[in-house]
């Protein structure tokens, strides 16, 4: 009895030190941690890599960002570049961007790079893709340079991408989930696009891909709309800017305009296969309240009524638009082609996809109800 309370007494005195030990201590002081990656096409099929990496050092006045650039054959030299000139260790396990240029992703390079990128597991699988409209260096660096009145790029981008999916602006693409969509057959990516636009930086809308290259984009209003065809905008804060006529006397008319705030409450898609093409029905169901309208006589139910059916048929006619984009580029982020392969799998097994896309019938159905309006006068 003795010997089994000194054993217990020894290992009450043991066990605090092994567990408070701290055996992979990191000296924040002595890091640069990457939170910043662009990439684009360099002359000769060589890449030109940029790293960002915030300053942490009190003693370093001015610049709030270490910014490093390279031109290289092979991405993992990068590294070893960056290395040789860098004031501090690179650590990558921070990094939230991945900045690629336009002509890249139409090159259908994006899904290699990022294969290369994850064989290095610091590399966070929570990482944005985005699209660049011009240079991820150029952007980077302009950012830096002009706008020291707001957070750091990668904070900055990173709030901005945040906001525009609650908002129903583009769909949230992440290195674990691009990849994932790239190799599955019946089914395309999209990713946000950014810009350098008048001294700040814009999400001007979303990248479209067909397999593994970028082939179109849309703009920020147009993603809603494919979202709530991809998914749905419930908990979406999604303005959609309505064509509205002068007045209820007057003929229909395209210079005024309502915000109106959108809400989803369905969404179904039906498939068939008929004469050996696929038939799509997508239903959506809306709701919607008017905002930044003036308009008088919404206060008649009667007008109520009338605004509900015209923003209805133009939501139609977007969503039928847009779908008519997606098919000349061949695009499929619905994912028509994977339901199609679940639910008709011989006959997808008997096509090429995405020809059969292209020629596949496919009807938007869109019910919208206007149901708050407020005081508008």
């Amino acid at each position: 009895m003795y010997k089994r309370i000194k054993k217990t007494f020894l290992l009450l005195i043991i066990i605090p030190f092994i567990l408070c030990g701290c055996w992979d201590e990191v000296i924040v002081e002595k890091i640069s941690f990457l939170t910043i990656l662009g990439i684009e096409r360099a002359p000769q099929g060589n890449l030109e890599v940029t790293y960002g990496m915030p300053l942490i050092d009190p003693d370093v006045k001015g610049s709030r960002v270490e910014i490093l650039d390279t031109q290289t054959n092979l991405l993992r030299m990068s590294t070893e570049s960056f290395d040789k000139r860098a004031s501090k260790e690179l650590l990558a396990g921070k990094i939230q961007l991945f900045l690629y240029s336009k002509e890249l992703a139409g090159e259908g390079r994006i899904a290699g790079i990022n294969s290369v990128l994850e064989r290095d597991k610091t590399n966070a699988m929570l990482t944005w893709i985005i699209v660049v409209d011009g240079s991820p260096r150029s952007l980077i660096h302009q950012s830096e340079e002009n706008f020291k009145d707001k957070p750091i790029t990668s904070t900055y981008v990173n709030s901005l991408l945040e906001r525009a999916v609650r908002i129903g602006n583009i769909n949230e693409t992440r290195a674990f989930n691009y990849d994932l969509i790239s190799m599955a057959p019946g089914i395309d990516n999209t990713t946000p696009m950014i810009k350098i636009a008048d001294n700040a930086i814009e999400v001007t809308g979303s990248a479209l891909f067909s397999e593994e290259k970028m082939v179109g984009s849309i703009n920020a209003q147009d993603s809603g709309l494919l979202i709530a065809m991809m998914k749905t905008l419930k908990n979406k804060k999604y303005i959609y800017n309505a064509r509205i006529p002068a007045s209820a006397k007057e003929t229909y008319s395209e210079k005024l305009s309502s915000a109106i705030h959108l809400s989803q409450n369905s969404k179904k898609i039906s498939i068939s296969i008929k004469n050996n093409k696929p038939v799509v029905d997508i239903y959506l169901d809306l709701t919607g309240y008017a905002d930044d309208y003036k308009w008088d006589h919404l206060n008649n139910q009667n007008e109520v009524i009338k605004v509900s059916n015209y923003v209805q048929e133009q939501l139609r006619q977007d969503c039928q638009k847009l779908i008519g984009y997606m098919q000349f580029k061949e695009s499929d982020p619905i994912g028509i082609g994977d339901m199609v392969r679940a639910k008709h799998n011989s006959y997808f097994k008997s096509v090429d996809w995405h020809t059969a896309y292209k020629g596949a019938t496919i009807t938007a159905h869109v019910k919208f109800n206007l149901i708050e309006y407020g005081d508008i006068q």
